[in-house]
C-alpha cells in the first residue's frame, strides 16, 4: 500500500471459548487493592515447584495449594496470550477507524469545494441542496472564529476600576 498503512496480518477470529468458563467480569472498583505479579515471579515458581512437595507437609500447608498455583499460571498464560492479540486488534480496529474517519471527512471536504466553487461562478442555487453539508464541513472553522471574536472583545474591553464593580447586597 504505502509506507504508512499496512494491512491487518493478524487473526480474523479470536476464540475465547478454552477459556472462557474461567474469565470473570467484576463490579467497578472491585479490584482497588488487587496484589499484581511482582518481578521475579519465574523464580517463585520454581522454587515453589521444588519447595511445596518436598516442605508443604511440615509446613502445615494443604497439599492442593500447589495446583491451584500451577492453574492460575497457566490461565494467566492463557490469558495474557488472548491479551495481547486482543489488544493488537483493538488498536488496528480505533486506527482503522480514524483512517476511514478521515477520508470520508476529506471526501466532504471535497465536495464542499466543489458547491463553493459551483455557487461562486456557476449556480449559487446549489447551495440550498447542500446547506447541511457546508454547515457541517465549516463547524469548526466558525467555531474558532468565535471564540478569536470573544477573545478579541476580551481583550479591547477596558478592565474593570478598582472599587467600581458591584456586589449584590445581602440584606
Amino acid at each position: 500500500m504505502n509506507d504508512i498503512i499496512a494491512p491487518y496480518t493478524g487473526p480474523d477470529i479470536i476464540d475465547l471459548s478454552k477459556i472462557r468458563p474461567r474469565l470473570v467480569d467484576l463490579i467497578n472498583g472491585t479490584l482497588a487493592g488487587a496484589q499484581r505479579e511482582k518481578p521475579g515471579f519465574s523464580d517463585v515458581f520454581d522454587e515453589l515447584s521444588k519447595a511445596l512437595p518436598q516442605y508443604g507437609e511440615t509446613l502445615g500447608i494443604h497439599p492442593g495449594i500447589w495446583p491451584k498455583i500451577v492453574d492460575k499460571t497457566a490461565t494467566l498464560d492463557e490469558i495474557r496470550a488472548l491479551k495481547k492479540v486482543v489488544l493488537k486488534l483493538a488498536e488496528v480496529l480505533e486506527e482503522s477507524e480514524v483512517y476511514y474517519e478521515d477520508a470520508r471527512e476529506a471526501d466532504i471536504s471535497r465536495v464542499g469545494g466543489f458547491v463553493d466553487t459551483t455557487i461562486r461562478h456557476g449556480d449559487p442555487s446549489v447551495e440550498a441542496a447542500f446547506h447541511k453539508t457546508l454547515a457541517y464541513r465549516s463547524q469548526y472553522a466558525r467555531k474558532a472564529a468565535d471564540q478569536r471574536r470573544k477573545n478579541k472583545q476580551a481583550r479591547d474591553e477596558p478592565p474593570a476600576e478598582p472599587g467600581t464593580e458591584t456586589t449584590p447586597s445581602r440584606t
